[in-house]
């Protein structure tokens, strides 16, 4: 597996496509994770919350083929610290991980860790990463490589993201919550569809 620094986003712009492929079976397929979202994100830094910041994506190829994205950024951290976060933190994106197959992630982080401790920048001295699913099999990865290699690693809730699991489609929603909010729903949905102003409804799978 050969392991590339990259210091912009133009360097990054040949792999958009196949780092949004390959988020769709990565260990978190998130919309704050595909490339369109960090690349504007980092032009504005999450809308100047971090002041002063260096780009750090380090990306994983083996035969041609893009096997894994870290989006990785340097500041100065909460606890002053110089480290590296994941793009998109903190505020402003619930989800954010790795970019890898789960098949891949043990090696993609064994190898991700030689190669920031060797060929990383100079100054970082801690992985900050923020706003990882509770479920993220890079927690309990981290928790291992850190151990074997005599680092701390420290986990704690940061903030919980609330969310609402949704039914596999729309009618059985619709069944499953109170008369009113269901009779409000179609009466808004008819009104739209007898707008003025075209209206088109679908629904996303």
């Amino acid at each position: 597996m050969e392991f590339k620094l990259h210091t912009t986003f133009d360097s990054l712009a040949p792999f958009a496509r196949a780092w949004d492929d390959m988020l769709a079976e990565s260990i978190t397929d998130a919309p704050f994770l595909r490339f369109e979202y960090l690349r504007d994100w980092w032009q504005t830094l999450g809308g100047g919350e971090w002041p002063q910041a260096a780009l750090v994506v380090v990306t994983a190829h083996e035969s041609d083929s893009l096997i894994g994205v870290a989006p990785l950024f340097e500041s100065v951290n909460r606890d002053g610290q110089p480290a590296l976060l994941m793009l998109g933190s903190i505020e402003i994106s619930d989800y954010l991980d790795l970019i890898v197959r789960p098949a891949d992630l043990p090696r993609f982080i064994n190898g991700l860790l030689d190669f920031l401790a060797s060929r990383g920048p100079d100054s970082w001295r801690a992985l900050d990463w923020y706003n990882l699913p509770e479920a993220s099999p890079t927690l309990p990865a981290l928790e291992a490589e850190s151990a074997s290699r005599g680092w701390t690693f420290t986990r704690e809730t940061y903030q919980p993201a609330p969310y609402i699991p949704l039914p596999a489609d729309f009618d059985t929603y619709l069944a499953g919550i109170d008369k009113k909010q269901r009779h409000e729903i179609r009466r808004k949905m008819r009104r739209a569809a007898e707008s003025e102003i075209p209206v088109r409804w679908y629904l996303v799978e």
